[in-house]
C-alpha cells in the first residue's frame, strides 16, 4: 500500500489537477503505475476526476476505516502501528484473538466495517451495522502479575471519553467498569479478553465498540431505549477514521501511564473522572444485588462499596444508580 497511499498523499496535496507525471516522478515509477493506483484507489471507494490534460483530482474519499486514512490523524507511536482492516468479521476480538495467539505484536489494532457476531460484557450482543461506528480491537502484551490486570479495563473508556470531549463537545460519563454514557444511554462499550499464565500476562485484547454516525432506525428494538450516538447527540456526522486515529493515540496515552505509573495510577484518574465516591449504588452479581455508598476504587480495578458500615469489594458486577 506504501506506493498507493503516497499517490493519494499526492493527490491531496493540491486540492486541483495533479498531472500522472508528477506523481509517477514523486514516486519514482511509470504513469501506468499511476494510472494502475487511480483504478484502484477507485476500487477502494475514492471518486477520482480523470481529465486529459490535467490529470487527476481526488473529488471524494469514502468513510471507511482503512489504516492509511486512520493514519492521517493517529499521534500514536505503538497502538496502530499496524491495523488489520475487513469489511466484515464475526467480531474484531475473536479475529484479534487469534491474531495475539499466533505471535502479533502489541498494538495491532483490528478493525471491522460491521460485526455480525459483535459481543459485550457477559455474552451480550453488541449491534454492528455496516459503516457506522467504530468496532475495533487493539492487542497489548503489558509485562504485569496477572492479578494487576483487570484496570486495563478502565483505559478504553479514559480514551473514549477523552475523544468524546475533543470532537463533540459533550459531557460523557464513566460507568463502572467500562461503559461511556452521554446522559441515560450507552455511547461505548468495552470487551477485554486475555491469555495469562500462573505468573504472567501472555496478551490483553481490547474490543471497543464506540457509536458514531448510527441513526436511532439504525439501533435494534432493544437497545434504542439505552443507546445513543456522537449522530443522534450532535445532529452532525462524523469522519469515522478521524475518530478512530484519535482514540488509537488517547488510548496510547493511557496506556502509557498504566504501564510507566503502575495500575493505581489508572484506577485514580477513572475514580476521579468518574465521580464514583460518595454515590450511591446498586450492582447485581450473578443475580446477587449489593446497594451501598461507593467509596472508590481499590488497586486492583475494583469498586469498594459502603454496605451498613460495611466494605464490600466487587470485582465484577453490572451499575445502577
Amino acid at each position: 500500500m506504501d506506493n498507493l497511499s503516497e499517490a493519494l498523499k499526492e493527490l491531496r496535496g493540491t486540492g486541483g489537477f495533479i498531472s500522472g507525471d508528477h506523481i509517477a516522478g514523486k514516486l519514482g515509477v511509470s504513469r501506468t503505475a499511476v494510472w494502475k493506483y487511480m483504478n484502484q484507489l477507485e476500487r477502494h471507494g475514492y471518486n477520482i476526476d480523470k481529465s486529459k490534460g490535467k490529470g487527476y483530482r481526488l473529488v471524494s474519499t469514502p468513510d471507511r476505516l482503512y489504516a492509511w486514512e486512520i493514519d492521517r490523524y493517529r499521534t500514536s507511536a505503538t497502538i496502530g502501528s499496524k491495523i488489520i482492516h475487513r469489511d466484515n468479521l464475526d467480531s474484531t476480538n475473536s479475529l484479534g484473538f487469534a491474531q495475539a495467539m499466533a505471535g502479533e505484536a502489541e498494538g495491532t489494532c483490528v478493525v471491522a466495517e460491521s460485526q455480525n457476531r459483535g459481543r459485550g460484557r457477559l455474552g451480550r450482543r453488541w449491534s454492528s451495522p455496516e459503516g457506522r461506528n467504530i468496532y475495533l480491537s487493539v492487542i497489548l502484551r503489558p509485562a504485569v502479575h496477572p492479578s494487576v490486570v483487570y484496570p486495563i479495563t478502565f483505559l478504553s473508556s479514559l480514551a473514549v471519553s477523552d475523544t468524546i470531549v475533543q470532537l463533540t463537545g459533550l459531557k460523557p460519563t464513566l460507568k463502572w467498569p467500562n461503559d461511556v454514557l452521554v446522559g441515560p444511554r450507552k455511547i461505548s462499550g468495552t470487551l477485554i479478553e486475555l491469555s495469562t499464565e500462573a505468573d504472567m500476562v501472555r496478551f490483553v485484547v481490547i474490543g471497543i465498540g464506540l457509536n458514531v454516525n448510527m441513526e436511532m432506525k439504525d439501533m435494534d428494538r432493544e437497545i434504542k431505549a439505552k443507546a445513543t450516538s456522537f449522530l443522534v447527540e450532535t445532529k452532525k456526522t462524523y469522519e469515522r477514521p478521524r475518530v478512530c486515529g484519535i482514540l488509537l493515540s488517547n488510548l496510547e496515552q493511557y496506556y502509557g501511564v498504566f504501564k510507566n505509573d503502575g495500575p493505581r495510577a489508572i484506577c485514580d484518574i477513572w475514580e476521579q473522572k468518574a465521580q464514583i465516591r460518595g454515590k450511591y449504588l446498586e450492582i447485581n452479581q450473578m443475580g446477587e444485588v449489593y446497594a451501598g455508598v461507593a467509596q472508590g476504587i481499590d488497586r486492583d480495578g475494583a469498586i469498594l462499596l459502603d454496605i451498613d458500615g460495611t466494605t464490600k469489594k466487587i470485582l465484577a458486577g453490572d451499575v445502577n444508580f
